[in-house]
């Protein structure tokens, strides 16, 4: 038997005023309403044989050759939000809704199977970047060789493993939009690189990756943006999330000015990250990363978090211990730090710090339906004008169809920052999805 286990995590984005609130609440009564009537009482493991016959409609089952199967998500978005804003405003990572209302993302990838022993996945997304226009990418292309149960190695294009949310792709996340910390200090929250790593597992349900090689940069088309929209935009919002386009914006500055997009890594980088269930408490599972690269300052930028989770009245699924689902509970927690060397024309070596921490309470109302409270937070940055950031993010997600292929999400987001007063931001988002297993398995990745 092969397992395949995916978070399937989808998205459609709405941008909101007072009466957002109000809105949210009456279509998540009535989502909640159905999910209750239509939910199953018993609990389902996540797992599937592709031994039987393909379902080609749903895509459960659906595989060539019996070791590669692919999967496709579709993901629409629309928001409202307040008077002269955009979706565009409120977008700090790298897939972030972009307009008011697009195809946020489609997602097509194959994972690969050969009998336990060569595994890997090919990914790559469609997407409208601002003003609707389409773009693409190459997001993971990977093989890994297991050597062992315990020892993988493996290379190719891939998601550096950095915390619990780094490596996840768009269908596993838990709101429509990135952690801020993640779109802060991981490169807009994807850190792409073009080289190895190596897998050691170990008991306890430990997981250690050590990866490393040259960094893809996230274009995203933003260099396209007309000149002068970033400096409005930092006027009225004071987000400084950095998209590429403040460079045009601010020319003709003093030399010397310098660009946020820069702290990232834009050469080599290297990671470790370590996950692992507490031997005396296998409900709660903590990460420990680190990692170091070159930045676009000329120095180096170094990284460091610790995250923690914990789940009550979990279920075990094959992972090690109690997974979220049905009738649990989830904290989930991750601070993420950095030190930025910049070098100036002169040879002087110029240090900056910053930090964030991403926080989540999760309830699994039912198979079917999830509520979530998201906090977070990036602190000020002066050198690169960014913001002290906090930003409070309720949610409301359920599967509307009894397969779970089908996912509908209500999103609220309130920001405030040391200059801005506060913003009320609304979000729907749907999923439709073809393979793999329906439903949402929280934990589980490619």
């Amino acid at each position: 038997m092969i397992e395949l286990q995916y978070s399937c995590n989808g998205k459609l984005f709405v941008t909101m005023t007072r009466h957002i609130p109000q809105f949210l609440a009456v279509m998540a009564s009535l989502s909640l309403s159905y999910s209750f009537a239509q939910d199953a009482p018993e609990e389902e493991v996540f797992e599937y044989s592709p031994g039987g016959a393909p379902n080609w409609f749903t895509g459960e089952g659906a595989n060539v050759g019996g070791f590669l199967f692919p999967n496709l998500f579709i993901f629409g978005t629309a928001g409202v939000s307040e008077s002269g804003a955009s979706a565009e405003d409120y977008a700090f990572a790298g897939h972030d809704p972009l307009n008011d209302v697009s195809i946020q993302t489609i997602e097509a990838d194959i994972g690969i199977n050969i009998n336990d022993v060569v595994t890997g996945l090919v990914a790559g997304s469609g997407f409208q970047a601002e003003d609707h226009e389409w773009d693409a990418e190459l997001e993971e292309a990977f093989l890994h060789y297991n050597i062992n149960e315990n020892i993988a190695i493996g290379g190719g294009q891939f998601l550096n493993q950095f915390g619990f949310q780094s490596s996840k792709h768009l269908h596993a996340w838990d709101f429509v939009n990135n952690n801020l910390v993640n779109a802060r200090m991981l490169n807009e929250g994807e850190l792409f690189t073009q080289g190895g790593e190596v897998v050691f597992r170990g008991p306890n349900a430990s997981v250690l990756t050590i990866g490393g090689g040259g960094v893809r940069s996230h274009a995203h088309g933003h260099e396209e943006e007309e000149e002068g929209h970033a400096e409005e935009e930092e006027e009225h919002h004071g987000h400084g999330h950095g998209h590429g386009h403040e460079e045009e914006s601010h020319e003709g500055e003093e030399e010397g000015h310098m660009e946020a997009d820069d702290a990232f890594f834009n050469n080599w980088a290297f990671t470790a990250a370590h996950q692992f269930r507490l031997p005396f408490d296998d409900s709660v599972t903590v990460t420990t990363s680190v990692g170091t690269g070159e930045n676009g300052f000329g120095g180096d930028t170094y990284l460091y978090g610790v995250g923690f989770q914990k789940v009550w009245n979990g279920h075990d699924h094959g992972n090690g211990g109690p997974d979220f689902c049905n009738g649990a509970f989830l904290f989930r927690t991750e601070f993420i730090g950095r030190e930025i060397e910049a070098v100036h024309e002169d040879g002087d070596v110029e240090k900056f710090n910053d930090y964030g921490l991403s926080s989540l309470l999760k309830y699994g109302v039912s198979d079917r339906t999830t509520v979530s409270l998201r906090h977070d937070w990036v602190s000020s940055l002066g050198a690169l004008e960014l913001a002290d950031t906090h930003r409070v993010s309720p949610a409301f997600t359920t599967y509307v169809d009894p397969a779970q292929r089908v996912r509908m999400r209500f999103q609220y987001d309130y920001l405030r920052s040391s200059a801005l007063d506060g913003e009320h931001v609304g979000w729907v988002q749907f999923q439709l999805q073809w393979g793999g297993t329906g439903g949402s398995h929280d934990g589980h990745n490619h």
